[in-house]
């Protein structure tokens, strides 16, 4: 029988790891770095490219139904995160980097406070605190992904959500809600990514179900009640696009289908599932450094009679355990995937770490030398960029160096010092590195992002007033160009489409390889990501 979680016994000074000062100094200094240079750097090439291109298309088409790429058709998302992009488009009044990255932002705080809610319900306000803000500070989000416009966070925050009110709902025996609210936001994580919602939807509730023996509630009604309402929320958005739009639904799921099996070993073959079967623990605690490496904690002979304590606690690592395996038996699978699953096992470990063992604890105790080398080493090295060309004539590298030097200096000095709480002052330490990474390192990216920003915005004022595409294959699907396109849809307020087609008077982006045998006349240059020379050209009769 399953720990009642409220009645749980736990140590009695849990509760006293974090003062109210201290939580309060951690989350301000946090909101802090998170927004100060949100909108700095110019848009990324990658992924955060297409999704500010494929937003930007759907305000200038008017169209809000159906995405579009280059003014092509692009099924590989439903359009419910570049819905929240147009939004925050609109309430900035502009197309900026920090607008595009809002709506990021505001869900990846969402996702602390719903993380620190359920943790807090069902545990301590210690682990609470301690799981929330080491999933916000784990060295994949703080360093990376809350500096993008991805869909990653907003999507963890959501299937998270969902995972928690399946147990929420089942220690209420409310399966009716269960249903329903887990379903619904299924839908809404279908509309934000396609597929894998479904899959974590169906290994929690089995998983869970089959662990406390309740597979009988697969059958209740509300089941049939919250897959109808998962069919008609993502049923009515392919209604209104096929409304829209005169072409099969099978071209729509063959891209979704392939979408979500293109990183799996069916694409790869049994060689690179096999190796990355092994590889994957190892780049999942990289990526998510310095918290992921107290999975040692779990190396203990009465693990899961001391996880059956508390079964909430269980529940996340049972669900952990089970949704991670859509990511572990796929060889291409990138860190930004997992950040949804992360604080499952977070809170595990956070539990073990203040409830399970002491500082004198042998894992534990290389881990915390661990941390204190760490800090120590970055405490010094930050000096480096006084000395670093990239970075050496930057404004206040002097004295922005010595603050985050002094800070890591006293935080390395409390590692040292005698200490029940070394994970409490580790979530310092990042929020300091990700102060030195705002000030002494995003500077130097801006340059070259800002580069083919200007090279674009160049073309975009050579051709105002005048029709403009990009000639074959120049700029595709295919192609690391949306950035390009996007900061001339940008300027010019017309997408830029793609043609095999010539016109009178119109202006055309072609790089050397589709102008071969062609009569052109050269007005322009425009350099595309990476290092891709094109032209802006208009073609002789």
């Amino acid at each position: 029988m399953l720990a009642t979680p409220s009645r749980q016994t736990l140590k009695p000074d849990t509760r006293k790891f974090f003062s109210t000062n201290w939580t309060y100094l951690l989350v301000a200094g946090l909101v802090v770095v998170l927004v100060s240079h949100l909108g700095l750097i110019p848009l990324d090439m990658g992924d955060e490219s297409r999704r500010a291109l494929v937003s930007l298309e759907m305000i200038l088409s008017g169209d809000y139904i159906t995405p579009t790429l280059n003014g092509e058709r692009y099924f590989n998302k439903p359009p419910l995160f570049n819905w929240l992009i147009i939004g925050s488009y609109s309430l900035f009044g502009n197309y900026s980097s920090f607008a595009l990255r809002f709506p990021m932002l505001v869900s990846l705080l969402l996702f602390g406070l719903t993380i620190g809610a359920f943790v807090r319900r069902y545990t301590t306000p210690t682990i609470a605190i301690a799981a929330s803000l080491m999933t916000l500070t784990t060295g994949r989000v703080l360093l990376y992904d809350s500096m993008l416009g991805l869909i990653e966070i907003t999507f963890a925050w959501i299937t998270y959500t969902a995972m928690m009110l399946v147990y929420h709902f089942d220690q209420k025996r409310q399966y009716g809600w269960l249903y329903l609210s887990t379903y619904s936001l299924t839908a809404v994580g279908f509309l934000l990514k396609g597929l894998p919602p479904i899959a974590f939807q169906g290994l929690t509730l089995v998983g869970w179900f089959l662990y406390t023996r309740q597979l009988k509630r697969l059958i209740h009604p509300a089941h049939l009640a919250g897959i109808a309402l998962f069919l008609l929320i993502t049923g009515s958005y392919y209604v209104a696009y096929l409304s829209r739009n005169a072409i099969p639904f099978s071209d729509i799921a063959t891209v979704l289908f392939r979408e979500s099996a293109k990183r799996t070993g069916l694409k790869f073959g049994l060689a690179e599932t096999l190796l990355h079967l092994v590889t994957f623990p190892v780049e999942a605690i990289y990526h998510f450094l310095p918290y992921l490496l107290l999975v040692v904690l779990l190396v203990r002979r009465d693990l899961l009679r001391v996880l059956k304590l508390n079964s909430f606690v269980l529940f996340n690592a049972l669900t952990f355990s089970t949704t991670v395996l859509i990511y572990w038996s796929s060889p291409q699978v990138y860190g930004r995937y997992l950040i949804g699953l992360v604080p499952l096992l977070l809170t595990v470990l956070a539990y073990l770490y203040y409830s399970y063992s002491t500082p004198t604890d042998r894992p534990r105790w290389w881990i915390e030398r661990i941390w204190l080398v760490a800090t120590g080493i970055v405490a010094v090295g930050v000096w480096t960029a006084v000395f670093y060309p990239a970075t050496r004539a930057l404004p206040g590298v002097i004295w922005k160096t010595a603050i985050v030097s002094g800070l890591l200096v006293g935080l390395t000095w409390q590692l040292y010092r005698p200490s029940l709480n070394r994970l409490g002052l580790m979530l310092a330490v990042m929020v300091v590195v990700r102060l030195g990474f705002n000030w002494l390192v995003l500077p130097g990216r801006v340059a070259k992002r800002q580069f083919y920003q200007d090279t674009s915005l160049q073309a975009a004022r050579l051709t105002r007033g005048h029709p403009l595409y990009s000639y074959g294959t120049t700029i595709g699907n295919d192609s690391p160009t949306d950035a390009n396109s996007f900061h001339i849809a940008a300027l010019r307020g017309d997408i830029l489409r793609i043609t095999k087609h010539k016109q009178p008077n119109a202006y055309y982006i072609a790089d050397s390889l589709n102008l071969v045998g062609q009569r052109y006349q050269v007005v322009g240059q425009i350099v595309l990501f990476d290092r891709h020379p094109a032209y802006v050209v208009r073609f002789l009769n």
